[in-house]
């Protein structure tokens, strides 16, 4: 870098940093991305109505961790900033144990705890296992002996599934584990896994928090984050509901609790170099997922961040104006939140099947009454249930790259939500 590069805040000092066109020197970085993490705090309507209890979603990545010490700064005022108002009363600390499907991240939760009790001792540490979606903790008034079993018959357009009893087989930690990783081999593609992966841990989270008593989660998604979830969701047929997905705050989706994105305007290298800054690299578990080690084609997201990465590179406003894109995209005026999808727990568009025989190149099959099937007339007589009514697209189409016995392991949230909402259906039928 050249030596003539002043600093673009102070007009002084020497520049030492370079973020897209502009030029830093070393303070003035430090203070611009803690006031980029202060003005999302600031424009929140929630946090401006009411203060509450803060869960922070750590997965022990950079963006965690550096938002972690971002929060530690603004639970407390010294006492010569008589000016300044402590934004955060309390934070719990949240990590979900990932061991039992990727071996890396073994000792990750007793790593995570002893960070916080080193550097953050004004938080608190909550920790739960992926296995524990198995739990009744996850699931009000669920039957954990009730599950459902693929039916032969569906076709394109739905998937049937009748729910049987079997005898329990989660009684042991051991059991949930086999069950977790029974789940994700029985899973063809990256793409799908990928997708049943986060909604498991975005259910944990919010069911967490709840239970805690918290009134917000933050999320440690940067704007590259944003930017590649952004273009992966609408090409994995997210678009009806990214603007909760991916908005700075979503209030709306789950009554009483308040979603937000602090780092929403943060770069994954302002995220790096703030930690090396603050000496916080030490404490970063390195990210790991179904894709990493895998080429670029493995999955849809795996696919769009090394196009949106490889095109920062070149062309640096990539990503802030992805960002900035997302930011700007609102849900429907006529969205129903009360019909949600029992796998994502996000709200679904009605109507889809209509739109997806419009959309699709398939055989045309004959529907008149006289061609249906006796076996499909029979659907409901034995309680079968087409399990896309209850699904949104995406998840939908997930759930072609299923293995035929695959459903019947699904968590039992997902169980409960489409049983519970059969059973509604079927009464204003009657």
């Amino acid at each position: 870098m050249a030596n003539n590069n002043f600093c673009c805040k102070c007009k002084t000092g020497q520049a030492t940093i370079r973020i897209r066109h502009a030029f830093y020197c070393h303070d003035c970085f430090l203070f611009a991305v803690v006031g980029k993490y202060r003005t999302i705090l600031g424009k929140s309507r929630s946090m401006n109505r009411a203060k509450g209890k803060v869960l922070l979603a750590c997965s022990g990545g950079p963006s965690s961790i550096s938002m972690l010490h971002m929060t530690k700064e603004f639970m407390h005022v010294e006492p010569y900033a008589k000016k300044k108002i402590q934004v955060l009363d309390s934070a719990l600390v949240c990590h979900i144990d990932e061991s039992a499907l990727f071996e890396a991240q073994n000792g990750s939760t007793q790593k995570m705890k002893e960070m916080v009790e080193k550097e953050f001792p004004n938080m608190d540490f909550l920790s739960s296992s992926m296995q524990d979606i198995f739990l009744k903790d996850f699931t009000k008034d669920a039957d954990l002996d009730t599950v459902l079993k693929g039916m032969d018959g569906s076709s394109d357009y739905d998937y049937l599934v009748k729910p049987i009893k079997q005898e329990s087989t989660l009684n042991s930690e051991t059991d949930r584990i086999d069950r977790l990783r029974e789940l994700f081999n029985g899973i063809n593609k990256n793409t799908a896994k990928e997708d049943l992966y986060w909604h498991i841990k975005m259910t944990m989270l919010v069911t967490l928090a709840k239970k805690e008593g918290c009134s917000y989660i933050f999320m440690g998604d940067t704007a590259t984050r944003q930017a590649i979830k952004m273009i992966s969701m609408t090409g994995k047929g997210r678009g009806y509901s990214i603007p909760f997905d991916i908005g700075v705050e979503n209030d709306i989706t789950f009554p009483g609790l308040t979603i937000l994105r602090p780092m929403k305007d943060m770069l994954s290298k302002e995220i790096g170099l703030y930690n090396r800054f603050k000496d916080l690299e030490k404490y970063v578990i390195p990210p790991t997922d179904f894709n990493t080690g895998k080429p670029a084609k493995s999955s849809i997201e795996r696919l769009t961040e090394e196009f949106i990465t490889t095109l920062d590179r070149d062309f640096p406003s990539t990503v802030s104006t992805i960002s900035r894109t997302a930011s700007k995209l609102t849900p429907l005026n006529d969205m129903d939140l009360s019909k949600k999808c029992a796998i994502c727990n996000m709200p679904y568009q009605a109507g889809i099947e209509d739109w997806r025989r419009r959309i699709t190149v398939t055989n045309v099959k004959d529907k008149s009454p006289d061609a249906i099937p006796n076996e499909e007339k029979k659907k409901l007589d034995d309680s079968m249930i087409d399990m896309n009514e209850y699904l949104c697209y995406s998840c939908q189409v997930d759930m072609k790259d299923y293995k035929n016995d695959t459903v019947s392991r699904l968590p039992p949230y997902s169980v409960k939500a489409i049983l519970d909402e059969y059973l509604i259906n079927d009464n204003d039928e009657e």
